[in-house]
């Protein structure tokens, strides 16, 4: 995706998400806009971005599952170190460890 001729030559679509988040100016999406109407190479590239921002925007949307959103607010640590003893025995000692977390909204 190419500016108009006239002007330096710079690829636009690193211009794209910014353009489909509303962060360009008007007249900048109006021109990327326009270009791809002319290069279905671009215009397929507006339509991916433009799908995978929307099914992003959803999902965000979505609540959780409440099974899931209990199994990620609660963290599990286990640590395990194993020694060796002078005489040649092994030691293994376990520990774990549950910790609550509480996020906004839980």
């Amino acid at each position: 995706m190419n500016q108009d001729e006239g002007t330096p030559q710079r690829d636009l679509r690193y211009g794209l998400e910014e353009a489909l988040d509303g962060e360009l100016p008007r007249e900048m999406v109006e021109r990327m806009q326009r270009h791809t109407s002319d290069c279905p190479e671009c215009a397929d590239e507006w339509e991916q971005m433009r799908r995978i921002k929307e099914l992003v925007r959803r999902s965000c949307a979505d609540r959780a599952p409440s099974e899931l959103r209990e199994r990620i607010a609660v963290q599990c640590r286990t640590v395990s170190v194993t020694r060796t003893e002078a005489d040649g025995s092994t030691v293994r000692v376990t520990r774990t460890t549950t910790t609550r977390r509480t996020y906004p909204g839980s």
